[in-house]
């Protein structure tokens, strides 16, 4: 059953439920046997609708804003760009473990200088545990997957211009200051895989 139906269902079963919640609420009516039984069946309904959601919705869902992530690639990148970001995330659903601070090395980037026709290594970012959940909270809005999908497209960008192209579209799409000195800090770390 997709989102929208599930969520659909759940609005209308609410609807249906506050005739009956409002003889609960009103203090001079004394609900029935019959009506408080015809609540619980409806609220076991809707338990059962809102746990199917949530089950979509954890296991269907990347984050509420990929789709805003892609449309500020694409109308920032060159569209082979955007491709090689959307062939190069790796799309998983994991269970959130605790973080040693141990930095990730998933993938390496290629990347062939013009001046010797020599292949350079470019590393992921490398973010500490402390500056990862103070991006986290101030600049994404405390929405970690968010954070994680502008992380795995930023290690996916070959150059400095077009890293700087996305970087400029997330402070526009989160309204970070100029002088915002967590953006700052993350421009550097960003800045750092290409010195």
């Amino acid at each position: 059953m997709s989102l929208e139906k599930v969520l659909h269902k759940i609005q209308s079963q609410i609807n249906d439920l506050t005739p009956n919640l409002e003889l609960f609420v009103d203090e001079t009516i004394q609900p029935t046997v019959d009506t408080c039984e015809k609540l619980q069946q409806q609220l076991v309904q809707l338990q059962e609708n809102l746990a199917v959601y949530k089950y979509n919705k954890i296991n269907k869902e990347i984050s509420p804003s990929f789709s805003i992530h892609a449309k500020v690639s694409e109308k920032e990148l060159p569209k082979e760009k955007v491709e090689e970001i959307k062939n190069g995330i790796k799309l998983t659903i994991t269970e959130e473990k605790p973080e040693i601070f141990q930095p990730k090395i998933e993938s390496k980037v290629e990347v062939k200088t013009e001046e010797a026709n020599e292949s350079k290594i470019v590393l992921p970012m490398l973010i500490g545990i402390n500056d990862k959940f103070r991006f986290i909270n101030e600049l994404f809005k405390q929405n970690n997957s968010e954070y994680n999908i502008a992380i795995e497209q930023l290690n996916t960008l070959k150059n400095w211009r077009d890293t700087e192209i996305y970087l400029n579209s997330l402070r526009t799409l989160y309204e970070w200051k100029e002088n915002n000195e967590v953006a700052n800090h993350f421009f550097s770390i960003a800045k750092k895989r290409f010195s």
